[in-house]
């Protein structure tokens, strides 16, 4: 079976999808199929380690020449594939198969429309009210081709209760799937809980959605020596991110590493004591999972999929939205203040995603879903 699969990241971009996609492919291409993908990429010449056959588009192009270049090379290489596999690049894939009249399955892991919005500071709408809105010509039609390509997909799947119902408010779908993401469960000796919880992790894009200067600023409020935030990342936010932490004057207690190759991570992991995300919206956040997966406690928004991730706070710690920096501050005390508490809730959280986010189970999903498409 030859399968398309268009995303709008992939490494060495950094976020879920470039997580995921790569995964996934390596596993349907074990499973015999040929698979091909589109993406974006800000460099054209980047070596592609996943040994994966990938057509990148220079993100940077002029978006009416990158629209038609992206819809050209999905109808170039959808010709000969059976089904398209949509992690992104959703208008211009719908576009495509006006011509390709292909079979599209498409995973759902947010609204594009509110991000792009919010990320500009063009709306102050949190996910769920901005779906209730249509205040200018420019949402309605962005909403309008949103729609249009969701619901010309024959299956929608996404990773959380929150989208699923997202999807369904839009109407005429009939095959909406819910499959958790996945990850690759590892056993490790971790040391006994840490009698002080010191080292404090984010890993994010950094963009306005996800609130970083709320966490920096948190840090400032606490004023402990102890303390020591790294923030793995790289986005629009990053220089003005550095001059917060230099203006609060906390260059030793927060550290910007910008982008670490998704390999690298797992030796911040290790040493962090607390994961913290304080975004206004996360489907279900790749890399809480793959905090949990090396037993680091969770302090998280209760944004999209995270309260059912973390059982609204039996498997982590979980303050209100939207987010403000007192709070936060709060929240990072109390934790600090419960350390075995927030032990036994990481443990519980470890064996939890054992059960219902191992990757090899939900790749088998992902794969039964789109077998069946040629079946049928």
């Amino acid at each position: 079976m030859n399968i398309l699969i268009t995303v709008g990241i992939f490494p060495p971009d950094i976020g879920g999808p470039a997580v995921f996609v790569p995964k996934i492919a390596k596993h349907l291409l074990n499973q015999g199929h040929e698979i091909q993908i589109i993406c974006l990429a800000d460099d054209l010449s980047v070596d592609n380690e996943n040994q994966l056959s990938v057509r990148r588009i220079k993100r940077s192009t002029n978006l009416l020449l990158r629209w038609i270049k992206t819809v050209f090379l999905i109808i170039k290489y959808g010709r000969k594939s059976d089904v398209v596999f949509v992690n992104g690049l959703g208008v211009e894939a719908a576009i495509a198969n006006i011509f390709l009249k292909k079979r599209i399955v498409r995973k759902i892991v947010g609204d594009p429309v509110w991000e792009r919005f919010y990320n500009k500071n063009k709306t102050k709408k949190n996910f769920d009210d901005f779906q209730k809105i249509n205040s200018s010509w420019n949402i309605k039609i962005q909403k309008l081709l949103r729609n249009w390509s969701i619901t010309s997909s024959e299956t929608i799947i996404t990773p959380s209760n929150h989208l699923n119902k997202f999807v369904n408010d839009l109407g005429s779908i009939n095959n909406v799937l819910k499959i958790n993401n996945g990850i690759e469960i590892i056993d490790l000796e971790r040391k006994a809980q840490p009698n002080k919880i010191n080292n404090l992790l984010v890993n994010s894009r950094l963009v306005v959605q996800k609130n970083i200067d709320l966490v920096i600023e948190a840090i400032g409020i606490l004023n402990d020596s102890r303390l020591k935030l790294e923030i793995i990342g790289e986005g629009t936010e990053f220089q003005r991110l550095n001059e917060l932490i230099t203006n609060l004057e906390i260059q030793n207690n927060v550290k910007l590493l910008g982008k670490v190759d998704n390999n690298s991570i797992s030796k911040y992991l290790e040493k962090s004591h607390l994961f913290i995300q304080a975004s206004d919206y996360e489907a279900l956040p790749h890399s809480i999972l793959e905090a949990i997966n090396y037993e680091v406690q969770i302090l998280s928004t209760e944004a999209g999929g995270c309260k059912d991730l973390l059982h609204n706070g039996d498997r982590g710690f979980i303050f209100s939205s939207p987010p403000n920096t007192y709070h936060i501050a709060e929240s990072i005390n109390f934790v600090i203040n419960n350390s075995t508490s927030a032990h036994q809730k990481a443990l519980k959280a470890k064996n939890y995603i054992r059960e219902s986010h191992n990757f090899p189970t939900q790749a088998q999903l992902y794969t039964e879903v789109i077998e069946r498409l040629e079946q049928n």
